[in-house]
């Protein structure tokens, strides 16, 4: 059985929920009916979001509220309100790899393999490796569990040392962050209250895309693919949050 973590990225990512609304129906699937203030003591949620989040919830149908003054929330069946956007995901994952995987064959003229597909947290990890050794101008880092090998962790900290423009941008309700930072302190680390995507961004035109902690990547060479994740990246790390390394 998925623990509690676990179970809370696998609902942002089926249901396309934030942090707090993931643990929010989590803690009523196991407790509720609960008032507004017990949901937020067992699911860690500021007592100013709380009411927020459920109400984004009852607004999708994923609780119900039950009584007036006090008002108690209780969570949907899951099985039928996680089922039809389960097989959406798993539709748009099919789709994604069957538009992907022609381009493993073609050639362009800079690239000899324009796009990857890699299954496996190794094929992913090794893809990722090659575009940090590859890397003369910058390294961008959106990551929202930090998988990354104790070997890649010291080959992107030789990097940012060379002068390699090297951005990292965490999930900040990750309790790893701030060793992640003190492994690279030649980074410019930084952090948000939510990260949706993991992907990397390496010089002109390259991205890696890491879906499920690495279980799955996507590997672009492609300059207007690139563009489009480099002006997300941008946009994050302009209100992030510095992340200072341990002295």
């Amino acid at each position: 059985m998925a623990d509690n973590y676990e179970l809370n990225e696998s609902l942002q990512t089926i249901m396309e929920w934030g942090q707090y609304e993931a643990a929010a129906y989590r803690v009523l699937v196991r407790y509720g009916p609960l008032e507004a203030s017990d949901v937020a003591v067992r699911a860690e949620i500021p007592q100013g979001r709380v009411y927020d989040t459920l109400n984004k919830l009852h607004s999708e149908d994923a609780v119900v509220k039950q009584g007036v003054q006090p008002t108690n929330w209780d969570a949907q069946n899951p099985r039928k309100l996680i089922e039809p956007n389960q097989r959406k995901f798993e539709d748009m994952a099919v789709e994604a790899i069957e538009a992907l995987e022609p381009a493993y064959d073609l050639n362009l003229e800079s690239q000899s393999h324009p796009a990857w597909v890699t299954t496996g947290i190794a094929d992913t990890s090794t893809k990722a490796r090659e575009l940090f050794e590859g890397a003369e101008d910058r390294i961008w880092i959106l990551e929202r569990s930090f998988w990354l090998s104790e070997q890649d962790r010291e080959l992107i900290q030789e990097k940012a040392e060379e002068g390699v423009d090297v951005r990292i941008i965490g999930w900040g309700g990750r309790p790893e962050l701030q060793d992640v930072a003190n492994d690279m302190p030649a980074a410019d680390f930084r952090e948000v209250d939510e990260v949706d995507t993991s992907f990397y961004v390496s010089d002109e035109g390259t991205v890696l895309i890491n879906l499920n902690q690495g279980d799955m990547g996507m590997l672009f060479y492609d300059i207007g693919t690139a563009k489009i994740f480099t002006q997300h990246f941008q946009s994050l790390y302009k209100d992030a949050s510095e992340v200072t390394p341990d002295a």
